[in-house]
């Protein structure tokens, strides 16, 4: 019984080391604007993520980058975090989600031909 019980346990780690990354995107004008959560979406966990652009599958520049967190039909305050500039291009930040259930983040920058903004939409949390 231990055996299978050690079997299984190693099994569980192994598969939880292959989940796959939680991505979001969304194109606005020929621009993709890519989300790669580092862990899992829960309500009231700090959430790391990485927010990439790209334009013909090329690295696209946009600085100034801000996340806005809203729950679609609710009347409360958003939560507005800004990215960090990375060296390879990519900004970061942590986010919090205050309650579970279905959320959209609506990302803002700058870049050479002006303002940005692209609307991900049915992201989904978990309590």
């Amino acid at each position: 019984m231990h055996k299978l019980f050690v079997v299984w346990a190693v099994a569980l780690v192994m598969l939880t080391g292959c989940t796959q990354p939680i991505i979001y995107s969304a194109e606005s004008a020929g621009v993709t604007a890519t989300l790669r959560f580092g862990s899992a979406l829960y309500a009231n966990a700090a959430i790391p993520v990485a927010v990439s652009f790209t334009q013909s599958e090329q690295p696209y520049a946009v600085a100034d980058v801000v996340l806005d967190l809203q729950m679609p039909g609710m009347t409360m305050g958003t939560s507005k975090p800004m990215a960090t500039a990375q060296p390879d291009g990519s900004h970061t930040t942590t986010i919090l989600f205050t309650m579970d259930g279905e959320w959209a983040i609506v990302v803002t920058g700058t870049s050479a031909r002006g303002n940005e903004r692209f609307v991900i939409n049915k992201i989904i949390v978990s309590p």
